[in-house]
């Protein structure tokens, strides 16, 4: 075997390396200085320089993508899980709000009772039947809770105790299809039955005398005839009056001022007493 033969390896080396110093030294002349050797070799290696920066380049701006990449999608996932930690404490301030808005309404409504003894409750079971308007409340014979008690939301009527136990009662809503209760006109003094019709915003009013004068937007309120229910509690609003040209009694239809559909807190009245009607118990003025 030659010697060239043993030492190609050895000699190609040498060969780059003598290479890289000619272009080395070829690239760092100023224009004017370079021989023909030294043009000819700018010429030969000058795409293989660009092809090797273009490649060089190309991975760095990879890397940099990449590297840009992963630290935008770490940022994301922070302002991702920030972002739901705020929305989670939104939540929680909005309904501490409305919750501080209801129990302000009940405290109002508690303080225009006169002699009577009340316990607060949350709502824990709603009925499921349209026809049967009931629901379930967390206080019962142990907190004093008897049939027949009066249960108010913040803004007015809400209804009656049908059902308690030792730490549970059930309510009557006046929305209920089975619930009558005896009103007055607030601005007339006519009076009426409101009967519940199974939905949560309209109650019929019924057995109004032909001549009875009651207007669009009057209010209505408990008479106290029975003893049911105390005087002067709100129970709705008329939006519809029918005006019949026969017949002995007309009908008006109310909305009802407890918002059923949102009812969470409600009074309970222990023992019989007298309310003063007023702005607080749900807009009655004198």
């Amino acid at each position: 075997m030659s010697w060239i033969a043993r030492n190609k390896s050895r000699l190609f080396v040498a060969f780059l390396f003598l290479l890289s110093f000619l272009i080395y030294q070829a690239n760092t002349k100023d224009e004017r200085d370079q021989n023909w050797l030294d043009k000819s070799l700018l010429f030969i290696t000058a795409p293989v320089q660009h092809a090797m920066v273009w490649a060089v380049d190309g991975v760095v701006s990879a890397w940099n993508d990449y590297v840009w990449l992963v630290d935008v999608a770490e940022e994301n996932k922070k302002l991702k899980k920030h972002i739901g930690e705020l929305q989670a404490k939104l939540v929680d301030y909005d309904e501490t709000v409305s919750e501080n808005e209801r129990l302000r309404s009940l405290v109002n409504m508690s303080a225009r009772l006169r002699g009577y003894s009340t316990v607060g409750a949350r709502v824990i079971a709603l009925s499921t039947s349209p026809s049967s308007q009931v629901i379930r409340v967390d206080v019962g014979s142990s907190d004093g809770v008897s049939l027949g008690d009066v249960v108010l939301s913040g803004s007015g009527l809400a209804g009656r105790v049908t059902a308690v136990g030792y730490n549970y009662s059930e309510a009557q809503l006046i929305i209920d299809s089975r619930s009558s209760v005896d009103v007055a006109d607030y601005r007339s003094r006519a009076r009426g039955m409101i009967k519940g019709q199974g939905v949560e915003d309209i109650c019929l009013v019924d057995h109004l005398v032909r001549t009875a004068d009651v207007k669009l937007g009057d209010r209505m309120l408990t008479s106290g005839i029975g003893g049911t229910y105390p005087p002067g509690l709100l129970v709705g609003t008329v939006v519809s009056v029918t005006s019949p040209k026969v017949g002995v009694f007309r009908k008006a239809f109310i909305e009802p001022s407890t918002d059923f559909s949102t009812l969470e807190e409600v009074l309970v009245l222990r023992r019989k007493g007298s309310f003063e009607p007023g702005e607080e118990q749900g807009g009655v003025n004198h």
